[in-house]
């Protein structure tokens, strides 16, 4: 069976990466990623033993899915703080037109916003390990 991606299929690829983000918060509404052994695990944390921007990402929407913003918050503060950036990227990705919300798509796309979105990932990254977060 092959699933067809054209822009006339009612089954496109943002229908799936929908339907995968419903499921995975679904998995995390009902499985603990603390307590369960077959969720994956940071490869990089695991390989270097260093902590990547998102570790703790999955204990933080576990925490999110279930309304707990402030435990959420412990397990990634930047994550959490990234997510208004995302949905607007999100909105002006696939669900806005093209021709609306000019500014808004100027302001996630522009250089500036998306090099101090890098920069403060990065910072992050070295401060989360540095310190010990």
């Amino acid at each position: 069976m092959q699933i067809s991606f054209n822009r006339y299929s009612v089954f496109s690829k943002k229908s799936l990466i929908i339907i995968l983000f419903i499921a995975f918060g679904a998995i995390l509404y009902f499985f603990n990623p603390e307590n369960t052994i077959w969720l994956p695990k940071c490869p990089i944390l695991l390989l270097t033993g260093f902590q990547c921007p998102s570790c703790g990402g999955q204990r933080a929407f576990y925490q999110l899915v279930h309304g707990n913003l402030i435990e959420a918050f412990m397990y990634n503060p930047f994550l959490i703080i990234s997510i208004p950036y995302a949905v607007l990227l999100i909105l002006v990705t696939w669900f806005i037109p093209k021709h609306k919300c000019m500014r808004l798509r100027k302001f996630c796309y522009h250089k500036a916003t998306v090099f101090t979105y890098i920069a403060l990932m990065l910072i992050w990254w070295i401060l989360r390990n540095i310190l010990q977060i």
